[in-house]
């Protein structure tokens, strides 16, 4: 089973083996038609065809198993491949709630093991752990035709079913069991990893852990019950496990049966991922502040460009990052998965990001808006502000100076990072 890591935008050259001194990774055009044709089945393009001899990665981050072969595309970052993949898993750990230290550190490190590989260990050790401590129990409300009262009788279905029955009766009761609709998600995710697992140590946790909710129900994908599964302080401690399970089951497509392995595929928009992972970060730094972070609009920071001719809002503002300390915006911040170059003009920030800048600062009325970008080594000195832009006074509403500040962050070493968004923020 051969492992193929690219990079994003990476270009991957079609042929049998490399030739010379080309160090250009290569697949063959049945395995490059597959990459490029994920768009049916994921919703968008992973790679893209440059030429008739080479396909490129674009800014999806992921795995895509074609036969014996993992193809997986991870973030440009200046750290070598094996480290790279661990702080990819580590951020999207991180938005699942899931730190890396909870479970399989050590394996998260392994060079000859996929992200997918790591993503399945992680979610079998962590829900192993949960498990450990008690399979997850719960009333469940059942109906039944039985011929003793149990609970108590629903009258309408016993008028509606049993009208020429009356020695039967419609029962509604509730029940303290473990086949749950959380437990049902679990199995499921768990029968569909069985079969895209390459390590034998997973295929044998999953196959364990599969005999402890031997007692569930088995539900098709498509019948569970996702509305039906609730948290509470009984069940809190699952939540990281079926963030996880979710986000197997809603990417893994379902033709993926009975061993088949072509065509499965796992990715990440780089975009969503980074907004998600600062997002989450910047909750945990900023608590002890006393400043509440809210992600995409959300905590009731909603605000409009406009309104209409009824007085509704219109052109809705969606900030990725807002901090509100006692009623005020301290801060707006928007992440931009893209490379700042010191050859290019403002180092490459867009004029439109500034004018989203603008408008969030006006709407808002708030006086520090940062743009972060992550950093890299051709930009040269230390991560963080980079820029600083004094919005126009005469048109910006209210009193207050702003400003817009380009930053950077330095994802090499994500133990850092806190601290790095501490210092930006606070």
């Amino acid at each position: 089973m051969a492992l193929l890591s690219v990079f994003e935008f990476q270009r991957v050259r079609l042929g049998a083996e490399p030739s010379g001194d080309d160090s250009t990774p290569c697949i063959t055009r049945a395995q490059a038609d597959i990459l490029t044709n994920q768009k049916g089945r994921l919703g968008f393009e992973v790679f893209k065809f440059v030429n008739g001899s080479a396909i490129a990665a674009q800014q999806y981050v992921g795995v895509c198993q074609i036969g014996d072969l993992t193809v997986e595309v991870l973030p440009k970052i200046d750290i070598e491949v094996s480290h790279v993949r661990k702080n990819l898993v580590a951020m999207i750990a991180a938005t699942v709630d899931l730190s890396i230290k909870d479970a399989g550190a050590a394996y998260v490190g392994t060079q000859s093991h996929s992200i997918l590989d790591i993503l399945i260990k992680l979610f079998a050790e962590k829900l192993f752990e949960q498990l450990k401590r008690g399979l997850m129990r719960r009333y469940e409300t059942r109906e039944e035709n039985l011929s003793v009262l149990r609970g108590r009788l629903d009258v309408v279905q016993q008028m509606r079913v049993n009208i020429g029955n009356p020695e039967r009766l419609y029962c509604r009761y509730q029940e303290f069991q473990e086949d749950t609709p959380l437990n049902q998600v679990f199995k499921a995710t768990l029968r569909r990893l069985l079969k895209v697992a390459r390590q034998i140590s997973s295929q044998r946790l999953l196959a364990e852990l599969l005999l402890m909710l031997d007692t569930v129900s088995d539900v098709p994908v498509a019948k569970l019950a996702w509305h039906e599964v609730h948290f509470d302080r009984m069940n809190e401690r699952y939540r990281p496990s079926f963030k996880l399970a979710e986000m197997f089951l809603k990417n893994i497509p379902p033709d993926v049966t009975g061993g088949r392995y072509e065509g499965f595929s796992l990715f990440f928009d780089m975009n969503v991922l980074f907004e998600e992972y600062i997002g989450r970060l910047a909750q945990r730094v900023m608590r002890a502040s006393g400043v509440t972070v809210s992600l995409q609009g959300k905590g009731g920071n909603q605000r409009y460009v406009a309104r209409d001719s009824m007085g509704n809002g219109a052109f809705a503002m969606k900030p990725d990052i807002v901090g509100v300390r006692e009623g005020r915006y301290e801060w707006i911040l928007d992440t931009k998965w893209k490379m700042l170059s010191q050859v290019e003009w403002r180092e490459g920030v867009a004029q439109a990001d500034l004018y989203q800048m603008y408008a969030y600062a006006s709407c808002y009325d708030c006086s520090k808006v940062l743009l972060l970008y992550p950093h890299h080594h051709e930009l040269g000195g230390e991560p963080g502000v980079r820029q600083v832009f004094t919005l126009n006074p005469w048109a910006a509403i209210g009193s207050i100076e702003k400003e817009v500040m380009v930053v950077s962050v330095d994802l090499r070493d994500l133990a850092t990072v806190p601290m790095q968004l501490r210092q930006l923020l606070d």
